[in-house]
């Protein structure tokens, strides 16, 4: 017994060896970064879209022969609908996985939750917050890939009182970060401009009911409605709206225009809705946008919106810095602060050293009549 006793050891040990070289092999023909995106819960309709872009750009670039023949791996943490979570999902990413790069959520309020962890570890990170709040922080390691929210609160306010000639805007936002500070950024530009908001009403974003904040602006005399959503509470808005048969028209944060929030209503729920976008995708922008619109909505069967695609090009980005300056949180912290015109699928990017917003511009948009089609109405700052 003794004999084949040592032998199986001795296999064993063997066959372990082998597994951890192969391990190491297949480390060292790699590069891990990390992603921290709602997959599951109340956010997971937004977070799909980062978490199907960077998937998409992930396969992209290892198509391409990956960075200088090593392989680019996405290791994935769900931050749920949890700024807790999402710190968790962020430490949990860097401990286990020591990666020179992160990307963080659209979600300005577990951006701002996250950003001390990022400051301390020291990694470079790419995030689609809107929030100004984020910018104040002044933290080195965090770049933002789509526009703040004082460009959209500038085309906001032009189409208020330029498209649609209205002076008494009642604002409707999501009770958050993000639904407050998007409506107290409007109303500083709206002051600028000589307009004063009649009302302002909150609400949670899991909340099913907005009559009552309807009704009381309506009763405040607002002759427009302005609304700071999310997708599913966005879609009840619209449908209450119609319910109560007001006929304000609507001015709405880039929220109002996602895929997962159109799903959700009809097309004659948009009569009278003007809405933010961070740009239009397909063959207005470039041949090359219309070919990753194609190829998202064939792959994951459903239309990417421009807080994917940001994603999708910040990965792009980050695979030519990875050939350029290659897997040093520093370096690549550098390379993005220095970003002059990288062209991707939604737009150009530029980083702006005081605050590292890496995209200027935004759209107002409308619908087609009878559907869901987005109808540019003008691109803001104005030229």
């Amino acid at each position: 017994m003794t004999g084949p006793t040592r032998r199986t050891v001795a296999l064993g040990s063997a066959a372990a060896a082998m597994l951890a070289g192969a391990g190491r092999a297949r480390a060292a023909d790699e590069i891990v970064v990390g992603a921290a995106v709602p997959i599951t819960g109340a956010f997971a309709a937004s977070g799909l879209q980062y978490h199907n872009s960077l998937r998409m750009a992930q396969d992209d670039i290892n198509a391409a022969a990956g960075i200088g023949g090593r392989r680019l791996r996405i290791v994935f943490e769900d931050t749920q609908a949890s700024n807790s979570v999402a710190v968790n999902a962020f430490v949990k990413l860097v401990q286990q996985n020591r990666p020179a790069f992160v990307f963080l959520p659209g979600l300005s309020t577990q951006v701002l939750a996250m950003e001390p962890e990022v400051r301390r570890a020291q990694v470079a990170a790419v995030h689609a917050g809107g929030a100004m709040a984020i910018q104040e922080r002044q933290n080195p390691w965090l770049f933002r890939a789509r526009p703040a929210d004082n460009l959209g609160a500038g085309a906001m306010a032009f189409g208020i009182t330029e498209v649609l000639n209205k002076r008494r805007p009642g604002l409707l936002h999501a009770q958050d970060d993000y639904g407050t500070g998007a409506a107290h950024t409007l109303e500083s530009v709206l002051g600028k401009a000589g307009v004063a908001v009649v009302g302002r009403e909150a609400f949670n974003p899991r909340d099913n009911d907005f009559l009552a904040q309807l009704l009381a602006l309506k009763n405040k005399g607002a002759d427009v409605l302005v609304c700071f959503n999310y997708n599913r509470d966005g879609a009840l808005i619209l449908k209450q709206r119609k319910s109560l048969g007001l006929a304000l028209p609507v001015v709405a944060g880039t929220g109002m225009v996602a895929p997962s929030t159109l799903e959700l209503i009809d097309a004659d729920d948009l009569n009278g809705v003007f809405s933010t976008a961070d740009t239009l995708l397909g063959e207005a922008v470039s041949p090359a946008s219309a070919d990753f619109v194609r190829r998202y909505t064939q792959r994951f069967k459903l239309r990417p919106d421009s807080f994917g695609t940001s994603y999708y090009d910040a990965a792009l980005m980050l695979a030519d810095a990875l050939r350029k300056v290659g897997p040093d949180a520093g370096k690549l912290r550098a390379w993005f602060a220095a970003v002059k015109d990288f062209k991707g699928m939604a737009r150009s990017y530029r980083t702006d050293p005081a605050t590292n917003n890496m995209a200027h511009s935004v759209v107002l948009v409308s619908f087609k009549p009878g559907s869901k089609d987005l109808v540019s109405v003008a691109t803001y700052p104005r030229s």
